[in-house]
């Protein structure tokens, strides 16, 4: 982050970098020019391009340009970084198709949020409980975090302490492990329900008919409570893993492909409050370009036309930049980091997080952010930091018709309304399929109950923040890509 941290080490080169360059995003929806309220730029003399163009399937091109006042129309020769793309395919997936990341072996499935074989997740589940300093590296008498043995699945002594800082190491959460207490709780609630249930019909039936009803009401109890508490495979299959699996993946991928706002911006040399009102956007701005690029790599949304994309993204896209800012979101700090990982948060990145809440509450005032900051912690409470189940809403919400609190006709004028519908449905059966793997059909409603109550939240503060922007900026000073999101065009 340019500026921020005083003290942070870099090279000559880099520090004058810094301050002579900074980043271009450019946004296309389709070849024409109907659409040029979409291209997104900062204001520089030396820029770096990145180009996302919704009908390609390259994730964005880049070049470099000396001065934005030289603009033009960009040649085909134009350097493109190529990404894999998802193919979808009729034939089934085989188990043997997965590999374990923890030892390298033939894979069975997700088990504790990570890819992993049946020995892995059954050492995992024997010993993730079990403090770390307890155990001893058969190749070290020191008590280092640090993998130093072969784990690798045809080694048949591995090392207890680097298997298990391994498996740590890539994610797997010992929160998922059903112990024997957590077993019982459940049974007796479960337990519960089906006395309620029961009493239940014995108030609202008459005496002839209650032992039939009662009867096959338990029946049916039974069965449902019987596959809650059967394997996880009951619920997802592997094709549903490696739906998730790609999701994942093309997340981190969009993450890393386009650059943090705590780079490219620096709120300390903001000289007004109009120009840290800009910045607060234009911090926004990167933010929608990650999800854009990630968005752009799920098949459903590859295989509706461009129109329909364009107007998809301009009503919902804002109201995800919440739910990417809940999933990074300190709840004892009361912020929201710029980063999509789960690794140690850098000085440079919490410093910016401070900035960008100060000078929130600043443009915005402090009941908004309270506002703003409440539906943070609700949603945190739900998520719990799941990056599957962020990412599975977020593409929910993108597909969902409506959405939008605007009063905006666009939405009416999509062309493949069966197409989006369907997608919808899909991703909202695995996310309600997801959270009964990881805790019961009773839990889950109530996530579910609890994501709606949310986003009629964030569709009120998603419309006052838009109305905010129209009252207090002139919307010639904001970037073309958040100017068509926030409806000011």
């Amino acid at each position: 982050m340019a500026n921020i941290n005083d003290t942070k080490l870099r090279s000559n080169e880099e520090q004058e970098r810094s301050k002579s360059t900074k980043t271009l995003v450019i946004i296309t929806s389709a070849d024409n020019g109907n659409n040029g309220h979409i291209l997104s730029c900062l204001n520089s003399t030396t820029i770096e391009n990145f180009i996302v163009a919704l009908n390609n399937t390259n994730r964005m091109g880049e070049c470099q340009i000396n001065n934005i006042n030289n603009i033009g129309p960009f040649s085909s020769a134009e350097q493109e970084i190529p990404v894999d793309s998802y193919k979808t395919t009729n034939s089934k997936k085989r188990k043997a198709d997965l590999t374990c990341v923890i030892c390298g072996g033939q894979a069975t499935g997700f088990n504790f949020e990570q890819i992993s074989c049946e020995s892995c997740k059954a050492f995992f589940r024997r010993n993730a409980l079990q403090p770390i300093e307890k155990t001893k590296c058969i190749n070290s008498d020191d008590n280092v975090l640090e993998i130093r043995c072969n784990i690798q699945y045809d080694i048949k002594h591995k090392c207890q302490r680097c298997r298990l800082l391994k498996c740590l190491q890539e994610g797997m959460r010992k929160d998922f492990i059903v112990t024997r207490e957590k077993k019982q709780i459940k049974e007796r609630r479960l337990e519960e329900n089906r006395r309620s249930s029961s009493e239940l019909i014995n108030k609202n039936n008459n005496v002839k008919s209650e032992n039939i009803i009662e009867s096959k009401a338990t029946a049916r109890a039974d069965l449902l409570f019987e596959s809650i508490l059967s394997q996880s495979s009951s619920f997802l299959t592997n094709d549903d893993w490696l739906c998730l699996s790609h999701i994942q993946n093309v997340y981190f991928s969009a993450s890393q492909a386009t650059p943090s706002a705590s780079s490219a911006f620096s709120f300390e040399l903001s000289p007004d409050r109009v120009t840290t009102f800009k910045n607060i956007i234009d911090v926004n701005n990167f933010t929608a370009i990650k999800l854009i690029n990630f968005l752009r790599e799920i098949p459903e949304f590859q295989q509706i036309d461009a129109r329909d994309r364009l107007i998809l993204v301009k009503c919902n896209l804002t109201l995800l930049l919440f739910i990417r800012y809940s999933s990074n979101f300190d709840s004892v700090r009361e912020l929201s980091y710029d980063i999509d990982t789960a690794g140690p948060i850098s000085l440079a990145d919490e410093a910016f997080a401070e900035y960008f809440k100060s000078f929130f509450i600043l443009c915005c005032g402090y009941q908004f952010n309270r506002v703003v900051l409440s539906i943070f912690h609700a949603l945190n409470s739900i998520i719990n930091k799941d990056p599957i189940m962020t990412q599975l809403l977020m593409i929910v919400m993108i597909f969902s018709k409506g959405l939008s609190a605007n009063d905006d006709d666009d939405e009416q004028l999509l062309n493949d309304r069966t197409c989006i519908f369907n997608a919808q449905s899909k991703y909202t059966d695995l996310l309600f399929r997801y959270l009964m793997e990881q805790s019961s059909f009773e839990l889950a409603v109530i996530k579910m109950t609890r994501i709606i109550e949310q986003l009629l939240k964030i569709q009120i503060v998603a419309r006052d923040f838009q109305q905010h922007i129209k009252n207090e900026m002139d919307a010639t000073y904001i970037n073309p890509l958040m100017k068509s999101l926030l409806h000011l065009t």
